[in-house]
């Protein structure tokens, strides 16, 4: 009988970490979007970074991105920092867009104006 209310407490207690986990079927993984892009927003926080974004469509309109990131720990580890980013940055961002549609992404790399990728 203890094996298996074990059993299902950890069953129980991975459900919510394979639903998080399952984030990236929201993006699309076979496309990638490239944008010159302008910083509105970066928030360093769990458990994704965000990034806001302005950038122009194909028409000249201003469109608002909003990119998922890793982690802060993860995002340490690849060099980034809470002041990596600031409102006003101007950049070249590729990102996986939301299977969906929508104006919100997943960040593959980003390339600010001095040519510095992160």
């Amino acid at each position: 009988m203890k094996g298996k209310v074990f059993a299902l407490g950890v069953l129980l207690t991975a459900i919510p970490l394979f639903a998080h986990h399952g984030g990236t079927s929201l993006y699309d993984m076979s496309k990638e979007v490239t944008l010159e892009a302008t910083v509105t927003e970066f928030i360093w926080t769990n458990p994704h970074v965000e990034i806001g974004l302005d950038a122009k469509d194909d028409k000249g309109e201003v469109r608002h991105w909003i990119l998922e990131a890793s982690s802060p720990p993860v995002m340490v580890n690849r060099g980034w920092n809470r002041k990596s980013l600031q409102p006003g940055d101007v950049m070249k961002v590729t990102f996986n867009p939301a299977q969906r549609g929508g104006s919100v992404g997943r960040l593959i790399k980003l390339i600010k104006a001095d040519g510095k990728a992160l």
